[in-house]
């Protein structure tokens, strides 16, 4: 017998057909507000929270049907700092048609699109993740209200396709760190259980930064709610350059491999928070491991550009539950000049349009205690500075009882150290700056401490000792008391920094667009209750020598000098005018000349000729001839600490008294 195919084929296909359209018809008939509540009432058998939705569930009839859900929220832990643990713009659950064929309402596939998921930790250390069934008879039915005990967890029905669209993981891991925020532009999660390895493959990145592309197997996600992922084995592209993520998160600890090359190392900047600079090719390779209670990051090697360094880290928690961060770094070899500073956040603060030579920040001590830090970093070489830096390091201590900051290096052919020290002991606690130089080129030191004063070709000598009092950067500067002494070689000015000078005194420095020569500079300042007093300041040029002094507030910058030259020419003496200079920090400097302080400066009889005592000195070997004579300014010129300028009294930081009469007390009310 001969069997109709053809015939056969058609009747299948309109059979098919016409089951597809009743199923999608049955679908889209059913109340779903049951299925929704069964839901509900099934993920808080699960959770212990409460799920639920702006926009009830509706059918969505199309190619593939699913079901539609808008405004979902799911409750947060009772401890939360906010309401809800995720916040979903739009779900949308896609039905199996094999099951919607046979009357049952089965989800193969979830998208969560616009999810907002926020993890956090609370004092103790427990996690919002952490989710357990509700005990019998704490249920809203009345018929479950049995006794108060721990039912066996039911099983929730598994998805195996998880996709997420635009959305935003925060992991807040306490108060005094920043939140990690991830941002998800999309990412599938497929699984065959909740127990089964978990296939990963999404694009992610940190606000503002590279995308991070990956691919691969991240552990399952029973191990993710648990904070135990597993095992961990995904690869991709970070930027335009490459990472891959290797090891194991599990019971018995963390193993994680690293390895990662690209062509600039600032990409890690905003994932890590820290001001990671810009350079490179750059290529990683580091290992992340649990040691007991503690977890060790090493950096096996890395290598930016010529520069290359290895470390490690060491995070932990003392008996007392303070944490503790030991740091250790080891440079070979570090080239400045390949590395650019890193980029500045957009909507962040702008960076000042002058540099201060002070801090700006609003530094606190309060939060001496909270954590213990030590850092440790040795400098084999440094080279993009103009002259090599050798034998360099770098110690950072702090706990509750002190902080210490010191560096140390050699530079060129002089040395350079820097020791901070706080003590907290007292009322107000006590800093120390103790700093050196010898025989520094002034333009390397300026390039190390981030700022620049124009004296690119000197080299000085600097001795600077300042104690203060406070909790503050600004109460400190405002009690500080100690001195700086400054002696700087031959070099020269930018004719910029001149420009608001008087046209005599230009006249009379000489010099040339590239800048104007100098042959030495020394003074020093006594410094007391955040005012350095400049007593005694030599500069000698070519064609003048000028002595002076003045004051600088510390905390404001702010500065008033005059200076008193003195021609080493009969045809320059009618430009040898005194000079009151003006200015500070983000005010531009203003030059005036005051003819009428020469006299007062100058006293009667013999006049010692500064330019006679610098020549003098300039014969002994191996001095600095500003130096020599900068002690004996007030003896070559009696009157000029007179003629000093200092800072004004500032009223405003003194009681006032009232202007109304005060009111006589009940008792002396009646005059006697």
């Amino acid at each position: 017998m001969r069997i109709p195919w053809r015939r056969l084929v058609w009747i299948l296909v309109a059979a098919i057909s016409l089951a597809v359209i009743g199923g999608l018809v049955w679908g889209a008939t059913q109340d779903l507000s049951r299925y929704q509540a069964r839901l509900t009432e099934q993920v808080r058998r699960v959770t212990g929270r409460e799920l639920a939705a702006r926009v009830p569930l509706a059918v969505k009839i199309g190619r593939y049907p699913a079901m539609v859900a808008e405004g979902v929220t799911l409750s947060n832990a009772s401890w939360g700092s906010r309401p809800d643990l995720a916040r979903v713009r739009r779900v949308t659950l896609f039905l199996d048609p094999v099951a919607l064929l046979l009357g049952e309402i089965k989800i193969g596939r979830i998208v969560l699109e616009g999810a907002d998921i926020h993890v956090e930790h609370n004092d103790v250390g427990d996690s919002n993740l952490d989710m357990l069934p509700p005990p019998d008879g704490s249920g809203p039915h009345a018929s479950e209200n049995r006794s108060l005990r721990l039912r066996a967890p039911p099983a929730f029905p598994w998805i195996g396709v998880i996709e997420v669209l635009d959305s935003v993981l925060t992991v807040a891991e306490g108060s005094g760190r920043p939140p990690v925020v991830l941002e998800v532009a999309n990412a599938t999660l497929r699984s065959a259980a909740p127990n089964q390895p978990l296939q990963i493959e999404g694009r992610f990145g940190a606000p503002q930064a590279s995308s991070l592309t990956i691919a691969g197997s991240a552990g399952s996600f029973d191990g993710w709610m648990r904070g135990l992922p597993g095992n961990i084995d995904v690869q991709g592209g970070f930027g335009e350059g490459k990472i891959a993520i290797k090891g194991s998160v599990g019971v018995k600890g963390t193993n994680v491999q690293i390895t990662s090359e690209g062509p600039d190392i600032g990409i890690f900047g905003p994932y890590i928070h820290l001001p990671v600079p810009h350079g490179g090719p750059y290529a990683l390779s580091a290992k992340a491991a649990t040691l007991r209670s503690s977890f060790k990051v090493d950096v096996a090697t890395l290598k930016v550009g010529a520069s290359e360094l290895s470390g490690d880290a060491l995070f932990r928690t003392d008996r007392k539950g303070t944490p503790t961060v030991t740091v250790n770094a080891d440079v070979s070899r570090l080239d400045v000049g390949e590395l650019r500073a890193p980029s500045t956040a957009v909507g962040g603060p702008a960076p000042p349009t002058q540099p201060r030579l002070m801090p700006t920040l609003p530094f606190s001590a309060s939060w001496l205690g909270r954590s213990a830090v030590s850092v440790t970093v040795r400098l084999g070489e440094v080279v993009g500075l103009g002259s090599k830096m050798q034998s360099g390091s770098v110690t950072l201590a702090s706990n509750a009882q002190r902080f210490a900051f010191r560096a140390a290096a050699t530079v060129g052919g002089g040395s350079a150290g820097f020791d901070l020290v706080y003590d907290p002991a007292g009322r107000n606690g006590q800093a120390t700056l103790t700093a050196s130089a010898n025989r520094v080129s002034l333009g390397e030191l300026s390039s190390l401490l981030g700022f620049n004063l124009g004296l690119r070709d000197a080299v000085g000598d600097i001795d600077l000792r300042l104690r203060g009092s406070g909790r503050t950067s600004r109460d400190a500067l405002n009690s500080a008391s100690g001195s700086v002494d400054i002696a700087i070689t031959k070099g020269s000015w930018p004719r910029d920094l001149l420009a608001n000078w008087p046209a005599e005194t230009q006249k009379l420095l000489g010099g040339t667009d590239s800048g104007v020569p100098f042959n030495c500079i020394a003074g020093r300042f006594d410094v007391s209750g955040g005012i350095a007093s400049l007593r005694r300041l030599v500069v000698d040029t070519p064609r003048t020598t000028m002595v002076g002094g003045g004051y600088m507030q510390l905390r404001t910058e702010g500065f008033e000098f005059i200076l008193a030259p003195e021609a080493h020419d009969n045809q320059n003496t009618a430009l040898a005018s005194p000079l009151r200079l003006k200015g500070g920090n983000g005010q531009a400097t203003s030059a005036a000349l005051e003819p009428n302080l020469a006299r007062l400066i100058i006293g009667a009889g013999v006049v010692p000729s500064l330019a006679a005592q610098i020549k003098q000195a300039a014969r002994q070997t191996g001095v600095n001839p500003c130096a020599v004579v900068a002690p004996r300014v007030e003896a070559l010129r009696p009157g000029l600490r007179a003629q000093m300028p200092g800072p004004a009294a500032d009223v405003r930081q003194r009681p006032r008294r009232s202007t109304t009469p005060a009111k006589p007390s009940p008792g002396r009310s009646k005059s006697r």
